[in-house]
C-alpha cells in the first residue's frame, strides 16, 4: 500500500504529490491522459515558438506559483495587456469609444464589484438594474463575463467578488518562454506519475483511498487527493463508494465549469500592431491576443481567438473549418483593408468543451453557489482530500496559481494526517 495517491497531474496534482513526497510520503499520481499538464498544454508544432492551447499566463506579480517559476530557472515574457488592448465595439474603437455617453450610467464597475455586499444576484440583474444600452452593455458583458466563463444569467455577484476577478482584471500578465505546461513537468519530474490511468470508481474511508480504473488496474493508499475537475465531477463519471456527503454535492452544485475554446491562427504577415497585446471586441469572438508579444518582431504571425460562453458552445458545435471560418470572418469584418482571411495559413481549434478529461475550461461559481468551493475543499471525507481550481479560496480563483496554491493546501492536511511536515 502507497502513503498517497493523487488522482490527475494537473498542476494542483503534481504540486500536491511533489511535497507529499517531499515530506518522505510514498506517492503515486494517476492520469487519465497520456501526458502531465491537465489544462496547461502546449503546442510546439504549430511555429517556431511554444503556443499556448490551454492555460496561458501567470496572472499578477503575487501569483503563488512565483517562487517555483524562479526555482525551476523559467525565463517569463511580460505581457501588460492594458499596454496593448484595442477594443472595438459596433464599429468605433478604442479609446475614442470610452467618450461615449452611454458609459457614464456604468460607473465604475470594478470598484463596485470589489464593494459589492449583496444580497446576491446575476451579473444580468446587476447590468439590468443600471439600465445601459448601446457600448456600456458591451463593455459591461465584457469586463464580467469573460473570464468566468458564464453567461450573465449564471455568474453571481458575490462569487466574482470572493474570486478576486477584480485582481485579475486590474493585474499584469507573464508566459513561459519554454510554454507553460514546462512548470507542471517540472514539479513532475521525480514523481511516480501512472499515465493513461482513467479512474472509474474512488473507494474511501478512514482506512484509506484506493482508485480503480476503466481496465481494472487498483491503487491502494493510507490517503488520497483528488483533483478531478468540477466538469469531470458533475458528469458522474467517477463513482465514489460510498457516495460523496451531501456537503459535496451541494458545493458541486453551486459551481460550474464554463465552457471554452480556442482557435490559433497563423497567418502569411502580421497585419497588426506589434505593440497589441489583446484585441476586444463585440463578435461571435470576443477576444483575440498575440500569443508570440514580446518574442521579437520577425516570429511567425499567430493569433489566438479565445472564445468563451455561449460562444464557445456554439463553436464547439462546428465543424473544425467552419469555426475557424467564423473567426476570419469576424477578423475581416474587424479589418476590412487587410481581409485576413486572405492572408491565413494554418488554423487549429483546440476544443475545452468536448475534452472528455475535462468537460470546460476552469469553474465558476453560480448564482446562489456563494461558499461552494470551500465547501467542496474541505476535507470532511476522511482519508480522501481535495484539490484543484474547483476548491480554490486563498487566491484569485480559477487561474494556473489558484490550482497550485490547492495542491500545496491539500499536501499540507494529508502530511499532518500522516504525522509529517509538508
Amino acid at each position: 500500500m502507497e502513503d498517497v495517491v493523487v488522482i490527475g497531474a494537473g498542476m494542483a496534482g503534481v504540486t500536491a504529490g511533489r511535497d507529499c513526497a517531499r515530506a518522505g510520503l510514498d506517492v503515486v499520481v494517476v492520469e487519465a491522459q497520456d501526458r502531465v499538464g491537465g489544462r496547461m498544454h502546449t503546442a510546439r508544432d504549430f511555429c517556431e515558438h511554444p503556443v499556448e492551447q490551454g492555460a496561458e499566463f501567470v496572472h499578477t506579480a503575487e501569483a503563488d506559483t512565483w517562487p517555483e517559476i524562479r526555482a525551476g530557472g523559467f525565463e517569463t515574457i511580460t505581457c501588460q495587456p492594458g499596454a496593448g488592448f484595442l477594443l472595438s465595439i459596433d464599429g468605433r474603437r478604442s479609446p475614442e469609444l470610452f467618450s461615449d455617453p452611454s458609459l457614464v450610467k456604468l460607473g465604475d464597475l470594478l470598484h463596485d464589484l470589489e464593494a459589492f455586499q449583496g444580497p446576491d444576484c446575476t451579473v444580468a440583474e446587476l447590468v439590468a438594474r443600471r439600465n445601459v444600452e448601446g457600448i456600456a452593455r458591451v463593455f459591461a458583458d465584457q469586463m464580467l463575463t469573460l473570464h468566468p466563463l458564464g453567461d450573465a444569467d449564471q455568474l453571481s455577484m458575490v462569487g466574482l467578488r470572493d474570486d478576486r476577478v477584480v485582481d485579475l482584471e486590474r493585474g499584469c500578465d507573464w508566459r513561459l518562454v519554454a510554454g507553460y505546461d514546462a512548470l507542471p513537468r517540472h514539479l513532475a519530474a521525480d514523481l511516480d506519475v501512472r499515465l493513461g490511468f482513467v479512474v472509474s470508481e474512488v473507494r474511501w474511508g478512514p482506512d484509506g483511498v484506493t482508485v480503480r480504473s476503466e481496465t481494472g488496474d487498483e491503487v491502494s493508499a493510507r490517503a488520497g487527493v483528488c483533483t478531478l475537475p468540477i466538469g469531470v465531477l458533475k458528469t458522474h463519471a467517477v463513482r465514489f463508494e460510498p457516495d460523496l456527503p451531501a456537503t459535496k454535492w451541494r458545493a458541486l452544485d453551486g459551481l460550474e465549469m464554463g465552457p471554452v475554446l480556442k482557435v490559433l491562427y497563423r497567418f502569411r504577415e502580421r497585419f497588426w500592431d506589434p505593440g497589441l497585446t489583446m484585441l476586444g471586441c463585440d463578435g461571435p469572438i470576443r477576444l483575440y491576443w498575440t500569443p508570440l508579444y514580446g518574442r521579437g518582431d520577425d516570429v511567425t504571425p499567430v493569433l489566438t481567438a479565445y472564445v468563451t460562453g455561449h460562444r464557445a458552445r456554439a463553436l464547439s458545435a462546428l465543424p473544425e473549418d467552419e469555426a475557424a471560418a467564423v473567426g476570419l470572418a469576424d477578423l475581416d469584418r474587424l479589418l476590412p483593408d487587410v481581409r485576413p482571411s486572405q492572408l491565413v495559413e494554418e488554423w487549429r481549434r483546440v476544443d475545452w468543451c468536448t475534452n472528455p478529461r475535462t468537460r470546460g475550461g476552469y469553474s465558476f461559481v453560480r448564482y446562489g453557489g456563494a461558499g461552494s468551493r470551500a465547501a467542496l475543499a474541505a476535507s470532511d471525507t476522511d482519508a480522501l482530500f481535495w484539490a484543484g481550481d474547483g476548491t480554490s479560496t486563498t487566491t484569485i480563483a480559477a487561474v494556473v496559481h489558484a490550482a497550485y496554491a490547492s495542491g500545496r493546501r491539500a499536501a499540507a492536511e494529508v502530511t499532518a494526517r500522516a504525522g509529517g511536515s509538508a
